[in-house]
């Protein structure tokens, strides 16, 4: 096999209000470790280390034959890729993991725990019926919820440039019951979650070199106070400043 391989997978089309994608990743033999760094996103992973090595991600041993879940990522996290892994996920979009399974994700915010479901463990091979399986189980597993997607929606229409007070009034909901509902079902506040956002769009923007003049610029751009702003929230969610991390991107 080549020394690395990373497919993602779209689940079949009923899902996709829920689940992002299915992902698969393998090292060869030959591939040289390396540490890769992980942006918040505001997404949620349940993954299983399909392998015999034991990488490491913020620190912590990822064991073989374990299946983890993941919480809403407000951080960036460090992964270690070794040779010789295989890697199973489902990669949840905003809010949809609380269709499937219900866990106090306010407490699991940016935390990496064992998730012994047996039943999807058993589903997780390598081989090209693994789609259907997953797509099987979760749409058996499907249940009703209190629907947080089309805030959700909401807020990455507007790319983040949005206030809770607009979002709350758009879905005809108080304040107090936007924040019960983003607390429940996806584990942070809705206004972190327009934060992390907002960081995303200004993370494809750098990667892709895309502003005119200046950082400054970009920040006015985005809907932040001033540079600073921009500054702080950028080093919060990737682990680097607006300027390092432009710099890695053009090197990388």
């Amino acid at each position: 096999m080549s020394p690395f391989k990373y497919a993602e997978i779209p689940p079949v089309e009923h899902l996709r209000d829920f689940i992002d994608t299915y992902w698969i990743m393998e090292t060869g033999a030959l591939y040289q470790p390396a540490e890769v760094r992980l942006y918040a996103d505001g997404t949620t992973d349940i993954f299983v280390n399909m392998g015999n090595t034991r990488p490491l991600l913020n620190n912590k041993p990822l064991l073989p034959g374990t299946i983890y879940f993941g919480g809403t990522m407000t951080a960036s996290s460090l992964i270690q890729r070794l040779p010789n892994s295989v890697f199973i996920g489902i990669r949840f979009k905003p809010g949809g993991f609380a269709f499937f399974y219900k866990l106090p994700l306010q407490e699991l915010t940016d935390e990496i725990i064992e998730f012994p479901d047996r039943f999807l463990y058993d589903l997780l091979d390598v081989d090209n019926k693994v789609t259907d399986r997953l797509n099987d189980f979760f749409i058996r597993k499907i249940k009703n919820t209190h629907n947080l997607l089309p805030l959700a929606k909401t807020v990455e229409n507007h790319m983040g440039k949005i206030t809770v007070d607009y979002l709350a009034e758009k879905h005809h909901v108080t304040n107090r019951t936007l924040e019960r509902m983003f607390n429940e079902h996806m584990g942070i506040t809705p206004k972190e979650f327009i934060k992390v956002i907002r960081f995303q769009q200004v993370l494809k923007r750098i990667r892709k070199k895309d502003f005119k003049e200046s950082l400054s610029q970009l920040a006015y751009e985005m809907g932040y106070y001033d540079h600073a702003h921009l500054t702080n929230d950028v080093k919060r969610y990737s682990g680097f400043n607006p300027t390092t991390l432009a710099a890695f991107f053009k090197s990388s």
